[in-house]
């Protein structure tokens, strides 16, 4: 019978006496006989479930879960999420939204070769949205809602999503794709147009100037990153310029105020402008002349501010608004109820008629582009599942409103320039088909003392999930700030856009100009940064004992970022805490770091790679050789890092060993590099080297070079026979340059 038990193994998920079996392991037990299970494709499937009764909400129990190490991505208030670590049921918190576990086929838990991996996605179901939960008996739940009294269901089929693998992070690829052909509600990264903004340098106004936002505070802030030679590219004007009643002189609770129409407020009108103009038209055309502004975004709520539209405004009469009441799921409910939504919940939002949402937006679009607007931020957005009632529920509001959303800024910006925020709901994960740059994590908190390192954890975590559906947006943060160094090394790896929210005159360029070329263009990487494999199940930031790592891949190497993100406290951050951490204090946590942590290098590599890597380390200046899975050390005091660029060393011929390494003053040196040819005649052998950006350039070569020339022009190179770095001064612009070394 060893055939059968073959078969077990291999079949997809499926029920076996009361245990749901995955690669022949028991996942759950008691699993009970209302679950059902629909195969996919390439071994996933769909778990749904019966009930007894009709209802818009219902609570299914999926099995026992024990024994597994797991993560999982729960929001800890209705805007936001963060991660959640442990191994059993009772350790998954309401309103989970994804959960990977750590299954092994026999019980030696050292026995690697025989761990996988499931994954657990809670879905879209039609006009359901799922989420996942735990009992403190390890029950494992689903639970469905509509948000609408009136869509109600007794049988549901494809609510959770499963699937396994041997590697997580390509499981969650695959999944994500498989999802995307299934369900038809959204598209995977790879299908979707960047916005423009992505490349470039930016600053954003919020924690500059917060509310207060105006022209002159605007200009003192681009003069200043003018004279450090780093000024933005593209600039967000956030949330402070709109026209609301009550205006922000009148009432500076934002819980109160309503959006009057599409026009700038008196802040950016008439004689405030000073010389700048009239308007907001005016303005802008202005600071792109003067300032050298790529792109302006300015900063709206989804339902137009944050208790939406006046009602009895003359603009916004023909979008059919009324007073929608605001009412909170019990998931919500069990976190931290976000203190914004009590004011909101009394009063409640003035909502557009989702049937008129479309035409609400396009105006509004017009207007803006008009304006010379480049693009929108777009905030508030989970605040729609709150008001399905009437509507088709939370997840049919959301796509009416996300839909409308996507096409008008298609339409009016000629770019997809949106970024999404406050949008860390499944209903917007798995609704947005265009939008392709979303926020990853709660606001950036200067004053947060136990926040920093949270901050940075949560964004890569949050980014297992959101990292093949959008580009995660990581926030801005100061330049000029105690955790700069930590916040800075960590954007370089996140694949995002890089801002910040400088206060005017308080810049650190010494950070920004290892994050920015002097074009204002930044060494994005690849991919979503994303923890490491073994990182995955280990709590980074209140175990007291784990490292952090991030990877992330270039166009020919890797880079691996190691962060010390313990802190005192626990998730989610502690306020008011009196705990101050100092860069460098504590005790050291070592932590091993190997090439391969970067994942998937072979992507890179090339046929010349025969397994050995250059590792440059950052901070330390140093490089190493090794092979690709050699362990090696690293010991970090408290909001301290180091960045490793990999790269891959190719062999060519006998005797040459070559590794680019790209800019050695870059946090993300190996962003820089482009591309890298081999040539060879009976004379020479010779290898070129296409990059971008100037300043001091820097590869592993196992033997000195006879000469090497730039732009065909013979160039002077310092050569260390100790480590076998080779360094050079690159000059002039930033443009692509072609590097040549004859051997």
């Amino acid at each position: 019978m060893g055939s059968n038990e073959e078969i077990m193994v291999t079949a997809e998920p499926s029920i076996q006496d009361g245990s749901f079996m995955v690669r022949g392991r028991a996942l759950f037990t008691d699993v009970p006989g209302n679950i059902m299970v629909t195969p996919v494709r390439d071994g996933s499937v769909f778990v749904g479930a019966t009930a007894t009764s009709s209802s818009s909400r219902h609570v299914f129990t999926l099995g026992v879960l024990q024994g597994h190490r797991l993560v999982c991505m729960f929001r800890f208030k209705i805007w936001w999420m963060i991660s959640c670590f442990g191994t059993s049921g009772c350790d998954v918190p309401a309103e989970t939204q994804m959960l990977l576990l750590e299954a092994r086929k026999e019980t030696n838990i050292q026995d690697t070769e025989n761990t996988f991996y499931v994954l657990i996605l809670p879905v879209l179901d039609g006009q359901f949205r799922t989420t996942l939960q735990g009992t403190p008996d390890n029950e494992l739940e689903f639970c469905i809602e509509s948000g609408d009294p009136d869509v109600q269901t007794t049988k549901i089929t494809e609510p959770v999503f499963m699937n396994s693998g041997d590697n997580p992070l390509k499981l969650m690829r695959d999944s994500i794709k498989i999802l995307e052909k299934h369900k038809g509600t959204f598209r995977h990264i790879e299908n979707k147009q960047l916005p423009e903004h992505v490349d470039w340098f930016g600053w954003n106004t919020w924690n500059a100037f917060y509310t207060n936002v105006g022209p002159q505070g605007i200009i003192k802030g681009l003069e200043s990153f003018s004279k450090g030679g780093r000024p933005p590219k593209f600039l967000t004007i956030d949330e402070g310029w709109q026209n609301l009643v009550p205006s922000y002189d009148e009432d500076r609770t934002k819980e109160l105020a309503r959006l009057l129409n599409f026009e700038e407020n008196a802040k950016f009108k008439g004689s405030s402008l000073d010389k700048l103009g009239n308007n907001l038209r005016d303005f802008i055309k202005t600071i792109k002349q003067k300032y050298g502004l790529k792109y302006v975004y300015i900063w709206h709520a989804s339902v137009g501010y944050w208790r939406g539209v006046l009602p009895e405004s003359e603009v916004m009469k023909k979008y059919n608004p009324k007073i929608q009441a605001v009412v909170q799921s019990p998931g919500n409910l069990s976190h931290i109820i976000c203190p914004t939504l009590d004011k909101i919940q009394e009063k409640g939002i003035g909502l557009i008629d989702p049937s008129k949402i479309l035409n609400f937006y396009k105006d509004y679009n017009s207007y803006l582009a008009s304006c010379g607007v480049d693009g929108v931020k777009v905030d508030v957005q989970n605040v729609l599942e709150l008001l399905g009632a009437g509507y088709g529920g939370r997840v049919s509001l959301t796509r009416q409103y996300l839909g409308a959303l996507e096409d008008s800024v298609m339409e009016n910006f000629n770019a997809n320039n949106l970024i999404c925020s406050m949008s860390l709901n499944s209903d917007f994960i798995y609704s947005a088909k265009k939008a392709a740059a979303a926020r990853a994590t709660e606001d950036f908190m200067p004053n947060g003392l136990t926040f920093q390192t949270l901050h940075v954890a949560a964004a890569a975590f949050n980014s297992l999930i959101l990292g093949d559906i959008v580009v995660p947006d990581w926030d801005m943060f100061y330049s000029d700030h105690f955790t700069a160094e930590f916040h800075g090394a960590a954007r370089a790896l996140s694949g995002s856009a890089v801002y910040v929210s400088d206060k005017p005159g308080s810049n650190n360029f010494d950070i920004i100009k290892k994050l920015v070329l002097p074009d204002g263009s930044i060494l994005r990487a690849r991919h979503a940064g994303r923890p490491t494999q073994d990182c995955l199940f280990n709590d980074p930031v209140t175990d007291g004992n784990s490292l952090l790592k991030i990877r992330n891949l270039n166009k020919l190497s890797g880079v691996i970022g190691v962060f010390n993100c313990q802190r005192a406290g626990v998730w989610p951050p502690v306020r008011g805490s009196i705990y101050k951490p100092v860069p460098g204090s504590g005790t050291p946590i070592s932590g091993s770091v190997c090439a391969m942590d970067a994942d998937s290098l072979e992507e890179v590599a090339g046929e010349n790679w025969r397994g050995d890597c250059a590792v440059y380390a950052f901070f330390s200046e140093s490089l190493k050789t090794m092979l690709r899975d050699t362990k090696f050390q690293v010991a970090l005091e408290h909001l301290k890092c180091e960045v490793f660029t990999v790269s891959p060393i190719r062999v060519f011929g006998e005797y040459l060993r070559f590794a680019p390494i790209g800019l050695l003053d870059m946090y993300n040196s190996g962003g820089a590099l482009e591309a890298m040819n081999y040539g060879n005649n009976q004379s020479e052998c010779k290898i070129k080297v296409n990059m971008r950006g100037r300043g001091r350039f820097g590869a592993y070569s196992k033997t000195k070079p006879k000469s090497c020339a730039v732009n065909q022009n013979k160039e002077n190179f310092i050569y260390n026979f100790k480590d076998g770095l080779l360094t050079l001064m690159l000059q002039g612009d930033c443009n692509t340059k072609e590097i040549v070394f004859f051997y």
